[in-house]
This record gives C-alpha cells, sequence and structure tokens, in this order.
C-alpha cells in the first residue's frame, strides 16, 4: 500500500484544522495543519505535501497570497499545487492579487468559506489527480 497523500493547511481558524481532517482523512489523506505563515513555511519545507490548503487571510489580509507567490516562485516548490480558501471571496482575492503587482493568483483552485465537503474533497482529489 503507498504512503497516504499529504495535504498541508495553513489556516489561522483551529475550527478549519478539525473541518478539514474531518473531510480528508477519511478518504485516505494525510492531514497536517498551522496556523500561520512562518509554521507553514517551515512545515513545508521538512516534510513536502502533495498539495496545500492556503487560506489568504493569516497575520495580514494578503500573507497567503504573498506565501502562495514565494512557494510558485520557489524551484524546490513551485510544482505543489495551492488551493486558495477564504472567506473574502474569489473576486477579492484576485484583486488582493493585482493589488500585490501580480498577474492573477498563482494557484491551482480558490474556494469561498464555507466549504462544501464534497466540494472540498471532488476539489482536492481533482488537483491532486492531475486535473487541476
Amino acid at each position: 500500500m503507498s504512503d497516504p497523500r499529504h495535504v498541508l493547511l495553513i489556516d489561522d481558524d483551529p475550527d478549519m484544522h478539525d473541518i478539514i481532517r474531518l473531510v480528508l482523512e477519511p478518504s485516505g489523506y494525510r492531514v497536517t495543519c498551522h496556523a500561520t505563515g512562518p509554521s507553514g513555511m517551515e512545515a513545508l519545507r521538512r516534510d513536502q505535501p502533495d498539495m496545500l490548503l492556503l487560506d489568504i487571510m493569516l497575520a495580514t489580509p494578503t500573507e497567503g497570497l504573498l506565501l502562495a507567490h514565494q512557494i510558485k516562485r520557489d524551484e524546490t516548490f513551485k510544482r505543489i499545487p495551492i488551493i486558495m480558501i477564504s472567506s473574502i471571496g474569489r473576486a477579492h482575492g484576485e484583486a488582493y492579487g493585482r493589488e500585490l503587482g501580480a498577474d492573477g493568483v498563482p494557484v491551482e483552485r480558490f474556494m469561498e468559506k464555507p466549504l462544501e465537503p464534497a466540494q472540498l474533497r471532488a476539489a482536492v482529489d481533482e488537483v491532486l489527480n492531475g486535473g487541476g
């Protein structure tokens, strides 16, 4: 049996940690959760995940977007698929990305909170299986 696919969540809401685990672990994913950008980046370097679920608003309103851009510019990590999750909506997330001087948000998906469990599971399955 192969190792379970590893999903790293960086979100400052502990309830999201519980929700993501409840949704993905029964489907065979290994989920690790971090509440801050720095601890999440340290975890990413230590145990590279198969996918990253990343909240836009962490310590600052744009920290998640900044992390996404940093990851996608790094040769070691740029192939890790990212699903952004946020309560601010896709349009606001993309506007933040433009304000940062980026040509769009460099992620595979954008999902709005509250997350629908079946949609989250389907998005993770699709992105990890190359449908991103």
